[in-house]
């Protein structure tokens, strides 16, 4: 295979590449996060920190890569920016902790993968997906989806003999569903925007970058009205430290910028899809490092979710098939396109 033919592989399996790195280092930020809070760390202030490390890390990387493609930016853009930080950011990150007061963790993560189907039916509504139901290939996306949010659900809630419904719910628990639903809502409304932003301003890094500086903004405003206790902002020189630079850096500023550049080049149904994953990769790493046991719920679940991420692909790459010249209009500042 030459040189050439390398490339064009390259271009067309950086997407598929890219979601699984994220969703890999979605897990293990997943698995970090969970010794840290549970050590009584402040959620809206670890947010703001994490924050704060993703703009840094982002800015400069922004500017040197994309300095001369980057257009104009305008008051608009800001606008867009300061939106989208307040969906994907704000909102989604500070709901979601604050459901954790009212519903166990279990059933956090099972809201969570709602993501692919609120993500379908707004794609859907916003004409960036076409259902296609009468065809193969919309049957297949529509199907695949399905069976990945099952079998999530089924690792969730399937140990062993009996499901373990009963124990996903502690406390107020209709306020804990309330605010991660709206918390996952705000994510999928957040997803489907990446596109019409990005033919406004393409340049997602910038985007990435801008995003968390109002994020920071924003959720420094609400940690001042419920963190007034200035011992909660005390930075512990341990593994909450180690937390909030791979949070800010691989999770919140890789793995976001991924999210945006997938959006638009594959759509947000496409990025979606694989949320199922992270729970799949967090229920491995687990096992491996904390010495979680996996259930038969668990590998069923597993079987599913790579079942159902298959079947959804290969409906995909049947769509792709329709718009060959796709592939070679691909590009990344993070994978160069040149032979």
């Amino acid at each position: 295979m030459d040189s050439v033919c390398l490339w064009r592989v390259a271009r067309k399996t950086a997407p598929y590449a890219y979601m699984i790195m994220a969703q890999i280092i979605a897990a293990s930020y997943a698995v970090l996060s969970r010794v840290i809070f549970a050590q009584g760390t402040s959620t809206v202030v670890f947010i703001v920190y994490q924050f704060s490390v993703a703009t840094i890390f982002m800015a400069p990387l922004a500017y040197f890569i994309e300095r001369k493609s980057r257009p104009p930016l305008t008051f608009s853009i800001l606008c867009w920016a300061f939106l989208l930080a307040l969906l994907g950011a704000t909102l989604f990150q500070n709901l979601f902790s604050a459901s954790l007061d009212y519903i166990s963790s279990t059933a956090q993560s099972a809201i969570l993968n709602l993501f692919p189907a609120f993500t379908y039916l707004l794609s859907v509504a916003s004409r960036q997906e076409m259902p296609e139901l009468h065809r193969f290939r919309g049957i297949g996306k529509l199907s695949g989806t399905i069976i990945s949010v099952a079998g999530a659900f089924t690792m969730i809630f399937w140990h062993g003999d009996v499901v373990a419904l009963a124990n996903a719910i502690s406390g107020n628990w209709s306020i804990g569903y309330v605010l991660a639903t709206l918390g996952i809502l705000s994510l999928s409304i957040w997803l489907v925007l990446q596109e019409p932003v990005a033919r406004r301003y393409p340049a997602e890094l910038s985007i990435t970058a801008m995003m968390y500086f109002f994020g920071t903004i924003q959720t420094s405003v609400l940690a001042a009205f419920v963190s007034r206790n200035a011992s909660e902002w005390k930075l512990n020189w341990d593994l909450e430290l180690v937390n909030i630079i791979f949070g800010g850096v691989l999770n919140s500023g890789i793995g976001i910028f991924i999210f945006t550049w997938c959006a638009r080049v594959k759509g947000p149904l496409f990025v979606a899809v694989f949320a199922p994953l992270t729970l799949l990769f967090t229920a491995i790493m687990e096992a491996v490092f904390l010495g979680e046991r996996m259930t038969i719920g668990s590998i069923a679940g597993s079987l599913l979710i790579v079942g159902g991420l298959y079947l959804f692909l290969w409906a995909k790459s049947k769509e792709d098939d329709d718009y060959p010249e796709f592939a070679d209009t691909i590009t990344s500042p993070f994978l160069s396109l040149s032979p």
